[in-house]
């Protein structure tokens, strides 16, 4: 898919609607492909087209080839439904000019990472910044986690996450970092940013309303996954409808030739999902379109 460019991160820009109509399309083909997709173009690539600035525009152009393969490392163990609370720390070295990426706790590894654990090289990294003592806020950092040969970075450790019920092939990982440290201009900064002598810069003043920011793809990400779901709905209510119209059972004539979709059960069984699926559809569209295009609808 990624080579014949069906599909870019810069249609955020240009053609918000193809990304998600990428992810119907690969939702029935393939929900571990649709869930690696999502997160390479979406929470990886979509992060960056949020949040980026012209200096991080040559990296970009290397995610839709999967050279630059990314994962999202926000959850942390202790912090699943309190991310601003997370514990690892983005702490900036005035000396070197870098950040020092860190996490100081069991809890504070990133947990459950799609693509982290066999096929990502680089993360976008969330993180309390923390800057000349003073905790800004969270924040997110391009940060390294494998080299050329595509094992860990110094600093960097990689689990996978094992067996799981379904969805075998994704690579769930944990992740976590010691001390790693990365370039100033890492962090995506079109929201905040740190100078070189370390002075925080945001035109957002309070750190709970940067947080929303920075957060971003979580609220595309609920389209994406409405998308995939939808599709695996109606791929399976196919499978049924069409089965129930072929297998034959027994019928008035006292002989098996009467499809079942003729008993009543079935219909009362079938027929509600499949207009609840159809009815949800066309609220999924109408949400799509306004993320498309929110022109007066900004707050809605």
């Amino acid at each position: 898919m990624c080579d014949e460019k069906l599909v870019s991160i810069f249609d955020f820009q240009n053609d918000p609607k193809n990304i998600f109509t990428a992810h119907e399309m690969l939702g029935v083909v393939n929900g571990s492909l649709a869930t690696k997709f999502t997160v390479q173009f979406n929470l990886f690539g979509g992060t960056l087209m949020a949040m980026h600035t012209e200096r991080h525009l040559p990296f970009m152009r290397q995610v839709d080839s999967l050279k630059n393969m990314g994962c999202f490392c926000f959850t942390e163990l202790g912090y699943g439904n309190n991310a601003p609370k997370m514990e690892t720390t983005a702490t900036y070295d005035e000396a070197s000019k870098e950040f020092v990426i860190h996490s100081p706790s069991t809890m504070s590894q990133k947990f459950w990472i799609t693509n982290g654990a066999c096929h990502a090289n680089f993360a976008i990294v969330f993180a309390q910044t923390i800057v000349k003592g003073k905790n800004e806020g969270v924040n997110s950092f391009i940060v390294p986690i494998r080299d050329d040969k595509m094992k860990p970075c110094k600093g960097v450790f990689i689990e996978d996450m094992g067996f799981k019920l379904g969805l075998n092939g994704i690579d769930n990982g944990r992740l976590s970092f010691t001390n790693v440290r990365i370039p100033r201009e890492n962090i995506l900064n079109k929201f905040c940013d740190v100078t070189e002598a370390g002075e925080f810069k945001s035109d957002i003043k309070k750190a709970s309303a940067r947080f929303f920011k920075v957060a971003d793809r979580l609220l595309s990400g609920r389209l994406c996954i409405s998308a995939m779901t939808l599709s695996c709905a109606k791929a399976v209510l196919k499978h049924a409808i069409l089965y129930s119209q072929q297998r034959l059972a027994v019928g008035a004539s006292g002989k098996s030739d009467t499809p079942i979709m003729s008993y009543q059960l079935q219909q009362n069984s079938l027929m509600p999902l499949l207009a609840r699926t159809l009815v949800i559809h066309c609220g999924y569209n109408a949400a799509k379109s306004l993320f498309a295009d929110p022109t007066g609808r900004e707050n809605e």
